[in-house]
C-alpha cells in the first residue's frame, strides 16, 4: 500500500494555463452576450414590424390565416300542398378588377358585352367610370397630393346577372385580363307575379326584406359556412388545421297557408272583374275561417286614362270645363307590381255597406233590436233629428230588422245604431279589430282608421252605421267577417290570422269572442238573402255555369277619400274630402252556409265612368260576381260537397277563362 502524496508533493498551477482559461471564459461570455443582444434586437425588430411596420411596409402586412365564407342556401317557401313558391339556387356572376382590365378597354368591352348578352354601352357605364377613378387616384398618389395616401384603387365591379352554362363557357374561353367569376345565391320565384306581393323580396345578402321572406327570415335563413387555411408570404395555401372547415347549413323549408291553385283562381277572376268594370285595380283575400289561414291574397293594377287630382282648382272649375277621371291609386313606381308593396295589407278603404253586418250584429247582441222588429224606413227618405238627410236605394215604408240588413237600408241602420251610446258603438268597432293591425306579421300593415272617442259625434254614429268615417284593410275585413263563419260554438269569435300552414291541434284555434254564437248565426242567416238576390241577377247571364254552393254576404260602395293633400297644397274650395263620382266597390261573403270553408273579400278600385253612369258600379254589380266566382271555383277545387246539384234551382255563374 502506497502512501498518499503530501500537499507539498502536488505541483503548483501554471501561470500560462490560468491565462488561457480566463480568455476562454471571457470569449464565451462575450459570445453569449452578443448572441443574446442580436436575438433581442431581432425579436424587437420582429415585434416592431408586427406592431408598427411603417407606411411602406404596412400595405404588405396581413394575417397569414385566410377565411373563405361559403354561403348557405335559403330554405324554400312552399304552398300548403308542398308546391314550391320560392327557392334558392347558386350560379356565377362576372366581376371585373378595373386595375387589371385591358386599357384601352374598347375591344374587351365589346367581347364581354357579347358574352353577357348586354349592350356594350351598359358594360361601359359600369366599368369606365371606375377605371377613370383609379387613374385619378394613381395620379394623385404620384404627385403626393393631400389625402392621396388614403386612396385605394377600386378592385371590384360586378357586371350583369347570373350566367347560364353557355355564358360561363364563353366567358372562361375569352380569358380577358381582370375578368373573373364569383358564386352568388339567386332567389327564384316559380309562381312569379302571382305570389310576388305576398312573398316579398330578399336583399343583396340574401336576407328577407319584405313580405313572407322578412316575416320568416329567422327560420328560412341559412347559416354561412367557412374554410380557414394558413398561407405563405405569396398567399399560397400551406395547410388546413383540424376544425378549420364548417359546412354551411341550409335554412328550413316553410309551408305557407296559401294554396297556389286558389291563388290562380283569385288572380283569374280578379283580372276579369277589373277589366269588366274598367277599374283602376282590384284586391282579394281568401280566408279559411276555422283555422284563420290565409288561403290566397292577390291584387291587380290596371293602367287607365286618368290625371292627377288638381288640388289648386275649386270643385267644378277643373281645366277644360269638365271633370276628368282622377288617379285614385298613387303612383308607387311599380312597387306593387314588383312585389315591393301589398295593397291588401297596406292600403285602407272605406267599406261602405259591407260594414253594416258588424253594426247590425252588435245592436242585436246588446238587445237593442230584435230580428223581426219592424222599423219605419220612410219609403227611402228620412231626415235625422240633427238635420242630416238619408236616402235608401230601395224605398220601403217599413222593414224588419233582418230585412234592413238584406236591403242595405241606410235609414234602418241609422235608427238601429242610434239606440247605442257613443261609447257602445265606438267600442263595437274597435272590438271587431278595426283601427288596429291584425298582427299577421307582414311589414307595412295599416291600422286603418277609426274616429277617436273624444271626436265621436252624432254624425259619426250615423256615418259609421253605413260604413263611412272608418277605413279598413281587406285583411281586417276577412278577420272580422270570420266571426260569422266559424263553426259551432266558435261562431262569434275572430280567429288569429296566420300565413304559415297549420297542423294537428293548431288547425282550429279559439279566438277573441266578439259576439254570442247565436247572434253570429242570425247575421249569417240574414245575409243569405243578399247572395240570393246576387245569384238571381248572375243567373241571367248568358255565359254562365251552375251555382252549386249557398253563400251569405254583403255588398258595399263608397266614394274614395282624397287623403292628405301634398305638401304645400290644401283641399280645393267646395271639396267634401272625396273624389266625387269615383268609388270603391266591395263584396264580402262566406260559403257554404252550414259549414263555411272560405271567406272572400273583393275590392274593385275605381270602376270606370261608364259603369258609374250606368249605375253598375255598385258592390253587388262590380265586386259581387268576382267574389261569387272565387267561392264557386275555390270550393269545387277543394272538394267541398255542393249544396245542390248542377242545374238545381237554375242558379248559374259565369267563370273567367284561364
Amino acid at each position: 500500500m502506497t502512501d498518499a502524496p503530501t500537499p507539498s508533493s502536488v505541483p503548483p498551477p501554471s501561470p500560462a494555463g490560468d491565462a488561457r482559461s480566463d480568455r476562454a471564459a471571457s470569449v464565451a461570455s462575450l459570445t453569449v452576450l452578443g448572441v443574446g443582444i442580436v436575438l433581442v434586437v431581432m425579436l424587437a425588430r420582429v415585434a416592431q414590424l408586427q406592431l408598427s411596420p411603417g407606411e411602406r411596409l404596412g400595405e404588405f402586412v396581413s394575417d397569414r390565416v385566410t377565411t373563405l365564407p361559403e354561403q348557405a342556401a335559403r330554405g324554400d317557401l312552399l304552398d300548403c300542398r308542398g308546391r314550391q313558391l320560392a327557392a334558392t339556387r347558386f350560379g356565377n356572376r362576372v366581376f371585373v378588377d378595373p386595375t387589371e382590365f385591358q386599357n384601352p378597354p374598347g375591344d374587351a368591352i365589346e367581347k364581354l358585352a357579347g358574352a353577357l348578352r348586354m349592350r356594350p354601352e351598359e358594360v361601359a357605364q359600369r366599368l369606365i367610370p371606375k377605371m377613370l377613378a383609379n387613374e385619378q387616384r394613381a395620379n394623385a398618389k404620384a404627385t403626393q397630393a393631400d389625402g392621396a395616401d388614403t386612396l385605394k384603387p377600386i378592385r371590384y365591379v360586378s357586371v350583369g346577372g347570373i350566367l347560364d352554362d353557355g355564358q360561363e363557357t364563353v366567358i372562361r374561353n375569352l380569358n380577358l385580363p381582370g375578368v373573373a367569376l364569383e358564386r352568388r345565391a339567386v332567389r327564384e320565384v316559380p309562381g312569379g307575379a302571382l305570389v310576388a306581393g305576398l312573398l316579398g323580396r330578399v336583399g343583396v345578402d340574401h336576407d328577407g326584406l319584405l313580405g313572407a321572406e322578412l316575416l320568416l327570415n329567422d327560420t328560412i335563413e341559412g347559416k354561412t359556412g367557412r374554410l380557414s387555411y394558413v398561407r405563405d408570404a405569396r398567399g399560397r395555401p400551406l395547410w388546413v388545421s383540424p376544425g378549420s372547415y364548417r359546412a354551411p347549413m341550409r335554412g328550413a323549408d316553410v309551408r305557407l297557408s296559401v294554396d297556389l291553385e286558389v291563388q290562380q283562381i283569385v288572380h283569374d277572376e280578379l283580372t276579369r272583374g277589373v277589366e269588366d268594370a274598367d277599374a283602376a285595380g282590384g284586391r282579394c283575400v281568401v280566408l279559411d275561417p276555422a283555422s284563420g289561414e290565409i288561403v290566397a291574397m292577390a291584387e291587380v293594377l290596371r293602367r287607365v286614362q286618368a290625371v292627377e287630382y288638381p288640388w289648386t282648382y275649386p270643385i267644378g272649375q277643373e281645366p277644360g270645363g269638365h271633370k276628368p277621371r282622377y288617379r285614385t291609386i298613387g303612383d308607387d313606381g311599380g312597387r306593387s307590381e314588383a312585389g315591393l308593396r301589398n295593397r291588401c295589407v297596406e292600403d285602407a278603404y272605406e267599406p261602405g255597406s259591407t260594414f253594416k253586418p258588424f253594426m247590425w250584429a252588435m245592436v242585436t247582441a246588446l238587445g237593442l233590436a230584435r230580428e223581426n222588429e219592424v222599423f219605419d224606413t220612410g219609403s227611402g227618405d228620412w231626415t235625422t233629428p240633427y238635420g242630416r238627410r238619408l236616402h235608401d236605394v230601395e224605398g220601403f215604408a217599413t222593414q224588419t230588422w233582418a230585412h234592413i240588413l238584406v236591403h242595405s237600408s241606410n235609414i234602418g241602420m241609422a235608427k238601429g245604431t242610434a239606440r247605442m251610446s257613443f261609447k257602445q258603438m265606438h267600442d263595437a268597432v274597435v272590438k271587431f279589430g278595426f283601427g288596429s293591425r291584425t298582427n299577421i306579421g307582414l311589414p307595412g300593415e295599416s291600422t286603418g282608421l277609426v274616429t277617436p272617442m273624444k271626436r265621436w259625434s252624432k254624425y259619426s254614429q250615423t256615418s259609421v252605421a253605413m260604413g263611412h268615417e272608418v277605413a279598413v284593410t281587406p285583411l281586417q275585413m276577412v278577420r272580422a267577417f270570420a266571426a260569422f263563419a266559424r263553426p259551432g260554438e266558435l261562431a262569434g269569435t275572430m280567429p288569429p290570422l296566420r300565413l304559415v300552414a297549420a297542423g294537428g291541434e293548431e288547425m282550429v284555434l279559439p279566438g277573441e269572442r266578439v259576439l254570442p254564437a247565436h247572434v253570429a248565426k242570425l247575421a249569417r242567416e240574414a245575409m243569405c238573402g243578399v247572395t240570393e238576390r246576387l245569384d238571381g241577377r248572375m243567373a241571367r247571364k248568358a255565359d254562365s255555369v251552375p251555382l252549386r254552393y249557398e253563400a251569405f254576404g254583403k255588398s258595399g260602395t263608397a266614394e274614395i277619400p282624397l287623403g292628405q293633400p301634398p305638401k304645400g297644397k290644401r283641399r280645393p274650395k267646395g271639396s267634401d274630402g272625396y273624389y266625387q263620382g269615383q268609388y270603391n266597390a266591395s263584396f264580402i261573403c262566406g260559403a257554404p252556409v252550414e259549414t263555411p270553408r272560405l271567406v272572400v273579400v273583393v275590392v274593385i278600385d275605381d270602376p270606370g265612368p261608364a259603369r258609374v253612369a250606368a249605375r253598375t258600379h255598385y258592390g253587388a254589380a262590380a265586386a259581387g260576381p268576382v267574389a261569387r266566382r272565387v267561392i264557386e271555383r275555390g270550393l269545387t277545387y277543394l272538394g267541398v260537397p255542393p249544396d245542390r246539384e248542377a242545374g238545381e234551382a237554375g242558379k248559374t255563374v259565369a267563370v273567367a277563362d284561364r
